[in-house]
């Protein structure tokens, strides 16, 4: 089989396209919500013994990220003063890297209703898309080693016909 680069090109370019309009399409049924509503008026993700007042005393829905401040607050304070400069990156980015994730934790995804054909569809454009670029990247080692076989099966033809005249040759001049 001989590949061609140019269709390889095009076939990644439209895998890419349908890759990219699927997962647009997934992440636009996804909602985001951080379940936090101030003073606890909304909705009232922790349940338990507040959710009967509103959520103004309902446990669990937010995270207490003040502890958090310590370390970093100490890291700084190292960094500024130009001592334990290791230790005191090592604080900044620990608890930044603490609250970022604490952070995430604390998002609630939930899917949008929508039909199955959407689904498959997403899916489809997905999988399909995918399929495409990675069909558009396979390796042309396979018809790289066979063109160099046959180039060295060349290559050694034209060395043993050569040999073969070298020896005519020398045959001749130890005659003469």
């Amino acid at each position: 089989m001989i590949r061609k680069p140019v269709h390889d090109f095009f076939l990644f370019l439209v895998g890419g396209a349908l890759f990219a309009a699927g997962i647009f399409l997934f992440t636009n049924q996804v909602m985001v919500d951080s379940g936090f509503h101030g003073m606890g008026w909304g909705r009232s993700y922790g349940g338990g013994m507040g959710s009967s007042f509103g959520g103004m005393f309902s446990f669990g829905t937010g995270q207490g990220f003040g502890l958090l401040m310590i370390p970093f607050g100490v890291g700084v304070a190292l960094l500024l003063a130009n001592v334990y400069r290791k230790i005191g990156w090592f604080l900044v980015w620990a608890s930044s890297a603490a609250v970022g994730a604490g952070v995430l934790q604390s998002l609630l995804f939930s899917f949008r209703t929508t039909s199955l054909f959407s689904l498959m569809t997403m899916v489809v454009m997905v999988a399909g898309g995918g399929g495409l670029m990675f069909n558009s990247l396979r390796d042309y080692q396979g018809e790289e080693q066979e063109r160099r076989r046959v180039e060295l099966d060349d290559s050694t033809k034209s060395i043993n016909e050569l040999r073969e005249e070298l020896e005519r040759l020398k045959s001749k001049i130890n005659k003469d």
